[in-house]
């Protein structure tokens, strides 16, 4: 997990809470944007939990600030993504709730979660990872479980799927569910 410095903090702002990355970087405007959208305020506060935890502990324990703005998130928004998790810039959420991604994540740019998705490893430990590329989207109760997974580029994984291996780029995931209906 490499230290995540002043400048990554503010290009994730710029591109997450701003609205782009050639957006200019206004703290005001950053405020006023986490006091009205909820989804800025979760990912404002994240990014900022994600920097402290990255950061190496000194006069102040930057990784205990980490993980009481962690815990408040998750109170707050109903969202526990692990802050070991590493996450490209232009993270978006359809609905915040019910979001659980491991610290085993990683995940590139422009990810498209939606609600009650978790993506977690079967097994713990050092290798244990999950791949996600970049420009995916994730529906609806989406579960990715598995060890050394890897989903490619421009994949979309659609509502209830279940995933457990590996993804080529471009492709389209999804679950077919058969209901079987008794009348008697």
């Amino acid at each position: 997990m490499e230290y995540m410095d002043w400048e990554s903090l503010k290009r994730f702002w710029r591109i997450e809470v701003m609205g782009g990355e050639e957006k200019k970087l206004q703290f005001k405007r950053i405020f006023r944007r986490i006091r009205q959208k909820e989804q800025e305020h979760y990912l404002f506060w994240f990014r900022l939990a994600q920097h402290f935890h990255r950061r190496p502990k000194g006069l102040i324990n930057y990784p205990k600030m980490a993980q009481r703005i962690h815990a408040s998130l998750l109170r707050t928004h109903g969202i526990d993504i692990m802050l070991g998790a590493e996450i490209g810039p232009g993270l978006h959420f359809a609905h915040r709730v019910g979001i659980v991604i491991a610290d085993a994540a990683r995940i590139g740019v422009n990810a498209y979660i939606r609600q009650n998705t978790t993506i977690g490893v079967r097994t713990g430990g050092p290798g244990r990872l999950i791949h996600i590329g970049d420009n995916v989207e994730l529906g609806a109760h989406v579960c990715i479980i598995g060890d050394n997974l890897q989903i490619g580029n421009n994949v979309t994984v659609g509502a209830m799927a279940f995933v457990n291996k590996d993804l080529p780029d471009n492709s389209t995931c999804y679950t077919r569910h058969v209901a079987t209906i008794n009348t008697k």
